[in-house]
C-alpha cells in the first residue's frame, strides 16, 4: 500500500469516526428532549412539553424514529387542545410543528406532508383568536371566514432559504473541506518535500470553494 493510499485511508477513518460521533450526539439529544417532553406531557404542562418536542425535531437526523414521534406528538397536542377549546395552546402546537420542520430543511424538508396539514389548522385558529380578541361573536362568521382566508394566503408564502443558494452553500462547504483534505494529503511528497504545484492547486481550490460557501451563506 503506497504512501498516499495509507494517508487517504487514515483520513477516511477519522472522518467516519467524527461523523459517527456527531450522529450519536444528535440522536442522543433528540431522545433526551423527547423524554423531557413526555414527562411534561404526563404532568399536564403542555406548553413546556411543546418546547421539548420542538427541540427534539430540531435535533433531526434522517430516519430518526424519535423525530417522527415528536412530530406526531405535537399534532396530537394540537388536536387535543382544539377538542378542549384551548385555541391558544392548539395554535402553539401547530405553529411549533410547522416552524420546527422548516428549521431543519436543507435541500429537502423532512416530513413535509405535515406542513400543509398544520397550516390548515393554523389559519382558522389565528382567525379564531383574532376574532376573540376583537369582540368575539359580534364580528360574525363572514369576518371569521375572511380572516381565515387571509391567514391561509400568508402561510403559503415561501419560507426558508432559496433552494439554489442552499445547494451552492452545500457545494462550497463540501468542496472547501475536500480541498483542505487534498492539501493535507498532497502538499508533502513521499520524501517529505513540499510539493509547490500541488500546494498551489489545492490552495486555490480552498479559496474558490470557501468563496462559494460565503456567497451561499450570504444569499441563502
Amino acid at each position: 500500500m503506497n504512501y498516499f493510499l495509507r494517508q487517504a485511508m487514515r483520513m477516511l477513518g477519522v472522518l467516519l469516526f467524527l461523523a459517527a460521533v456527531l450522529v450519536a450526539k444528535v440522536t442522543y439529544n433528540a431522545g433526551q428532549e423527547f423524554a423531557h417532553g413526555e414527562e411534561e406531557y404526563t404532568r399536564g404542562a403542555y406548553d413546556v412539553a411543546i418546547t421539548h418536542y420542538e427541540r427534539a425535531i430540531k435535533w433531526y437526523t434522517p430516519f430518526s424514529k424519535t423525530v417522527r414521534m415528536a412530530v406526531e406528538r405535537l399534532w396530537q397536542l394540537g388536536t387535543e387542545a382544539e377538542t378542549r377549546g384551548d385555541w391558544h395552546l392548539a395554535l402553539e402546537a401547530y405553529q411549533s410543528l410547522r416552524s420546527s420542520l422548516y428549521a431543519v430543511q436543507s435541500f429537502y424538508i423532512p416530513y413535509q406532508s405535515w406542513i400543509p396539514k398544520s397550516e390548515e389548522r393554523i389559519a382558522p385558529l389565528l382567525a379564531q383568536t383574532k376574532t376573540g380578541a376583537e369582540g368575539g361573536a359580534e364580528q360574525g362568521t363572514d369576518k371569521l371566514a375572511q380572516d381565515t382566508a387571509r391567514f391561509a394566503m400568508q402561510l403559503q408564502r415561501p419560507v426558508g432559504p432559496h433552494l439554489g443558494w442552499s445547494i451552492l452553500l452545500e457545494i462550497g462547504f463540501l468542496g472547501w473541506v475536500g480541498a483542505t483534505v487534498g492539501l493535507i494529503w498532497y502538499v508533502v511528497d513521499e520524501d517529505g518535500n513540499f510539493a509547490r504545484r500541488q500546494g498551489l492547486l489545492w490552495g486555490s481550490l480552498i479559496a474558490v470553494f470557501f468563496a462559494l460557501w460565503l456567497i451561499g451563506m450570504r444569499l441563502t
